[in-house]
């Protein structure tokens, strides 16, 4: 008897304990498919605020390709090389959103850019660069002229001289070399990373530089409307190896030519390249487009330009 009611009181924990957990068990699916939805919301809030994060600290040049991001780039010249790897890609410059670029096949030609024309002479014999300059920033609406640009623009203040047959001076890529003012004494030119800087001064959120990019990307700035400062040979052609000779600066090496110009391009056709000369003062001069990329690409294909049209 005592064993029917303790075998009873049994049964009747057991049942008791089923109920429990299959109560539990009801409940724990209750619960997770009741909120399913909010931890869907909640997943997506969160993905959403990552990528959100994520787009504000992408780096300048950022690959779409139909709406879908690809990649981003610290260099113009990285980001096209990759979008091209993809059809209907393009690139937004992302300090302000737009695109500066898509891969698509240019027209054939490129109506004037009609930019101000400002001569370097008399006053910088040596001053190609910065009044390049200035015509883009004046295309800008930017009121600011070549003696101001001459005195900011960053200077290499090395000297010159001689020992046992070689040649120690500035380097172009850290400042100006020498005298911009005279050609009495020593000096030469500044190249694209000075010329970028001082740029942003007065253009922060606009100045694009397209160095080491392919001339076809030059180009395409030129299709939507916006000219492009570059360096190039005073011949607008490729210069001999004997026209060129290597300096020692103080961060390296350096292999430069006295025959080096800067012009800002306004446009171009099937067979030539136009540019505003601060040389020659010429507006819209014009050269055999395949000699000038040669030239371009001969001095390391330096190219700024900027990410919007002019401003009325």
């Amino acid at each position: 008897m005592r064993r029917k009611i303790v075998f009873s009181l049994l049964s009747i924990c057991v049942v008791i304990l089923v109920f429990i957990a299959g109560t539990k068990i009801l409940t724990g699916k209750s619960m997770l498919s009741m909120p399913a939805s909010a931890n869907k919301q909640e997943k997506t809030a969160s993905q959403s605020s990552s990528a959100h994060s994520f787009e504000k600290h992408l780096a300048d040049f950022v690959v779409y390709q139909k709406g879908t991001l690809l990649s981003d780039f610290d260099t113009f010249a990285e980001a096209a090389s990759y979008a091209k790897k993809y059809k209907e890609s393009y690139i937004q410059f992302g300090p302000t959103g737009v695109p500066i670029w898509e891969n698509k096949v240019l027209p054939a030609e490129a109506d004037l850019i009609d930019a101000p024309l400002i001569s370097q002479l008399p006053e910088l014999p040596r001053g190609c660069e910065v009044t390049s300059l200035a015509m883009l920033l004046q295309f800008a609406n930017i009121d600011v002229g070549k003696m101001e640009l001459a005195d900011e623009v960053k200077k290499d203040s090395t000297s010159y001289y001689e020992k046992d047959g070689v040649i120690y001076f500035g380097n172009p890529y850290d400042g100006f070399v020498g005298d911009m003012y005279t050609f009495t004494n020593p000096g030469l030119g500044v190249y694209h990373g000075p010329i970028k800087d001082l740029a942003k001064r007065y253009l922060p959120d606009q100045v694009i530089d397209m160095t080491g990019s392919d001339f076809q990307d030059v180009l395409h700035s030129l299709s939507r409307g916006t000219p492009v400062w570059v360096i190039s040979t005073s011949r607008f052609s490729r210069l001999p190896d004997s026209l060129f000779e290597t300096w020692q600066t103080p961060t390296g090496p350096v292999t430069i030519t006295y025959k080096e110009h800067s012009v800002l391009l306004t446009g171009y056709d099937e067979k030539y390249v136009y540019f505003n000369d601060p040389l020659a003062n010429k507006k819209n001069r014009k050269m055999p487009i395949h000699s000038f990329q040669e030239a371009w690409e001969q001095m390391g294909k330096q190219a700024i330009t900027l990410a919007e049209k002019q401003k009325s």
